[in-house]
């Protein structure tokens, strides 16, 4: 950077934004949530832009990869420890309007209408294009309309500094205000007691700054980088098949030998490893018992074995005088 940047609230707005939205921001969003005034927003985003903290891509606004970590840290006095994201929830629709399919073309002139939403009608899906559904999005939501459900998929990221919980009641308000707005446009009750109904298709909790995330240094579709220390890095490839790359020979050839060591050698996970531990450390208690009760016999046999001699023993005295006494008598 060769100049000098102070951020002011615009800019921390911005970035906040983008935050949330890791997938992008468009212009005009920016304008509902962040700014009010055209000129401003561009003029910050240009500054943005020229000190390499957030780029256009097909005009979507993003924080620039290598520089969250930077960004997060202009908002250091916002203690964050729990995150949410990727959450949908299906909607079951109980009750629908007669005009309500997405082939007909009523509903397709409401769906058309809404504004600040993307309109994409799409035919062929399900078995047999069975289930058709319209596609609304913004950068906010994606709502797929079916004939019997209503998919609601939700791009921002929720953020706590206590609790999961937290989070998840602010993800629940943002359903509950976006179906009332639903309803509203739609000029219907899909259910009659007021209240929607729906359950989590998909979502993903986590512990922000955790270890692994913070060894993490820039990510490029499913590869990220990670850094292992003493400035070597590992690059992970999350997409199938598995790999994984390094930076220098040795590790490269380390990896390879454990890759083919689970290959060759197919070594039991670790939960299968525990599990196997455990069943050991059963049957180990169980032989202590058992052997304690062998050597409890042994050592009742051993006493009464003890007894017979010393009767034995005394036997054999009481002959010895009986044999004297008749040597006497002789």
């Amino acid at each position: 950077m060769n100049k000098v940047w102070n951020p002011n609230k615009n800019d921390l707005k911005i970035l906040r934004l983008l935050l949330d939205f890791p997938e992008g921001v468009r212009r005009k969003s920016f304008e509902r949530y962040a700014l009010s005034t055209t000129s401003t927003l561009y003029k910050r985003l240009n500054i943005l832009s020229e000190h390499e903290l957030i780029e256009n891509d097909s005009g979507m606004w993003k924080i620039r990869n290598g520089q969250v970590k930077f960004v997060e840290s202009l908002f250091k006095g916002d203690k964050k420890i729990w995150e949410l994201h990727n959450p949908s929830i299906v909607v079951k629709l109980p009750i629908k309007p007669k005009w309500w399919s997405p082939m007909g073309s009523q509903m397709k002139r409401k769906l058309m209408m809404l504004k600040n939403f993307m309109f994409q009608p799409v035919k062929n899906f399900g078995k047999n294009n069975s289930n058709p559904y319209i596609q609304l999005s913004n950068d906010r939501y994606v709502i797929q309309t079916y004939p019997d459900s209503v998919i609601i998929i939700f791009r921002k990221r929720y953020h706590s500094a206590e609790n999961p919980y937290d989070v998840a009641i602010d993800f629940t308000n943002d359903f509950f205000n976006l179906w009332s707005w639903f309803e509203e446009k739609m000029k219907f009750k899909f259910f009659q007691d007021g209240v929607p109904q729906g359950f989590l298709r998909g979502h993903d909790y986590n512990r922000i700054n955790d270890w692994f995330s913070n060894k993490v240094i820039e990510k490029i579709g499913h590869r990220i980088k990670v850094d292992i220390g003493d400035g070597r890095h590992i690059w992970y490839d999350l997409s199938i098949p598995y790999g994984r790359e390094a930076d220098t020979p040795e590790l490269q050839e380390i990896m390879e030998k454990d890759i083919k060591d689970k290959v060759l050698n197919k070594p039991k996970l670790n939960s299968e490893l525990q599990k196997d531990i455990e069943e050991l450390k059963t049957e180990t208690l169980m032989q202590i018992r058992d052997n304690s009760k062998i050597s409890n016999d042994i050592s009742l046999a051993m006493k009464q074995m003890q007894s017979n001699i010393r009767g034995l023993t005394e036997t054999v005295y009481q002959l010895i005088e009986v044999i004297k006494q008749d040597k006497k008598k002789e």
